[in-house]
């Protein structure tokens, strides 16, 4: 593979000009039938995957990496960057939310690494929103969630040889007002395959969809993170996703982190676009994508639109915003500043379109015509190096460049 920066794994995205975003998107009591109000937003994992392949050649290679990722999730301040969270979804109050990095991350003692067995809980973020939601009065519940990656590595933590589990979750959460029927999940057939010594790690990626009705309105709602490391396997999964919904009978919505935006070389962006509006776009909502890595910059450092809010021609959009992009929203912890993401999320709220200037479903010729791989492939990553060489990509990501790492540093120890 070759050596590719975050500017290089983000190759076109667009730099969304402006930091404003478009209307309020405040909480509400339910007074219009024929609304839903939706969001995304990534958690973050709290890592920086830089100079991983700095490292020394051997088994410490990968033990000094995670050992370093944990070390920094701890100074992320995990349960006070998802209070915030908490705090942005009370403001904002949308009916149904997609999460994406909900992760789970567990220690045990050491093992042979082939099965994932850790089981002490060191952070688990989906029941700390949950529980930071709870504290609000905040009447959410998780309707759908998958787990596309489970990866246990060694590493030292607290100053004791221990293995780290991994485990990368993305969640759908509605409001209590919302009647949820139909879930479906599963990963995406493109996924990413690492080869290390005589051990093939597959690394995927996944999508959460559920049936939803919100008053007199009834939409199909779905979840996604794209992968990150390879545009080729971003692309696979995006046209697999797109194949999945478009012929969907009701209004469709697709939130999510899809790893690509306007402007440039964008091939799962495009993909989708070819039949889903950009309801965020369209309202002018600004750049998600990215704070930096240990969170504590003091101005907005956004530049990519990565983070989407989709939809169908059976809908369009009335107001969005972004949250976790005003230097306001930062928590305080230990005399600092820190984001509560890498990302800032959206919120749109959405109502039907009017039929007589709804745009039209390209056709399957038209859609084809994308440029990108066809969903079905599975596209190996093979090579010295990672896409992955930047933080903010979350679990999966972390993984990816840790084996990469691996990789290399066995390769310069035969050399």
């Amino acid at each position: 593979m070759r050596r590719v920066t975050r500017r290089g794994v983000l190759a076109g995205i667009g730099w969304a000009g402006g930091l404003a975003g478009v209307g309020s998107g405040r909480g509400r009591a339910r007074t219009d039938r024929r609304t839903v109000t939706v969001a995304t937003r990534n958690c973050y994992l709290g890592g920086d995957l830089f100079d991983l392949f700095a490292a020394a050649a051997g088994d410490e290679t990968i033990q000094s990496a995670v050992t370093d990722l944990v070390a920094a999730v701890d100074r992320s301040r995990v349960g006070r960057r998802l209070d915030a969270i908490a705090g942005e979804l009370s403001r904002t109050e949308p009916d149904l939310v997609g999460i994406q990095e909900a992760a789970l991350i567990r220690s045990g003692p050491r093992s042979d690494g082939t099965t994932p067995t850790a089981t002490d809980v060191r952070y688990d973020f989906r029941e700390r929103l949950l529980s930071a939601l709870d504290a609000r009065d905040l009447p959410y519940r998780v309707v759908a969630t998958t787990e596309p990656a489970d990866v246990q590595l060694p590493a030292t933590v607290e100053g004791e040889p221990r293995d780290v589990r991994l485990t990368d979750r993305d969640l759908i959460l509605a409001h209590e007002r919302v009647a949820t029927d139909g879930t479906t999940t599963g990963t995406f057939d493109a996924g990413l395959s690492l080869s290390v010594d005589d051990r093939t790690v597959a690394v995927d990626r996944g999508y959460e969809v559920v049936e939803a009705s919100v008053g007199d309105l009834a939409v199909t709602f779905c979840n996604t993170h794209l992968e990150s490391a390879s545009a080729e396997v971003r692309a696979a999964q995006a046209a697999e996703l797109r194949d999945r919904l478009v012929d969907r009978a009701g209004p469709v919505v697709l939130v999510g982190d899809c790893n690509s935006g306007p402007g440039g070389s964008t091939a799962a962006y495009d993909h989708l676009t070819a039949d889903f509006g950009d309801a965020a776009g369209d309202a002018g909502v600004g750049a998600t994508c990215c704070h930096a890595a240990d969170l504590r910059n003091a101005d907005p450092s956004l530049d990519a639109r990565i983070d989407h809010v989709l939809v169908g021609d059976r809908l369009r959009v009335a107001d969005a915003t972004r949250v976790g992009a005003d230097p306001t929203e930062r928590i305080a912890a230990d005399g600092e500043r820190l984001w509560p993401s890498d990302h800032a999320g959206v919120v749109a709220t959405l109502v039907p379109a009017d039929p007589t200037t709804a745009s039209p479903t390209p056709s399957p010729t038209e859609r084809e015509t994308e440029a990108g791989t066809e969903a079905g492939t599975t596209p190996t990553v093979t090579g010295t190096e990672s896409d992955a060489d930047a933080p903010g990509f979350g679990v999966v990501a972390t993984v990816v460049s840790v084996v990469a790492a691996a990789t290399v540093a066995a390769r310069r120890h035969d050399d």
